[in-house]
């Protein structure tokens, strides 16, 4: 079950690096024409996005080193799910 659990792990990790960087690029490819209020607010979206990201693998490595690899694939893969959320609510408006 243990190596299973880590696969898991691995898996949601990279899933979530994935999304991490196609949230990104969405919101690169937003700025093309918009003007420097909406430009800042982007910014300010492509910050929290990262900092999601990186905090959800930081915290899966973290939980994966302590022996938890159940809890490090959920920490792992939450900001996939968050940032999926996060696309459906900005298309269904």
């Amino acid at each position: 079950m243990k190596p299973l659990l880590l696969t898991a792990t691995v898996v949601a990790m990279l899933c979530t690096c994935i999304v991490t960087l196609t949230a990104i690029v969405f919101c690169l490819g937003m700025g093309a024409n918009s003007t420097p209020a909406e430009i800042r607010a982007l910014k300010l979206w492509m910050a929290g996005l990262s900092l999601l990201g990186a905090a959800g693998i930081g915290a899966g490595f973290f939980l994966l080193r302590a022996g938890q690899h159940g809890w490090a694939a959920g920490v792992s893969f939450a900001p996939a799910v968050i940032m999926g959320l996060i696309l459906l609510v900005a298309l269904l408006k």
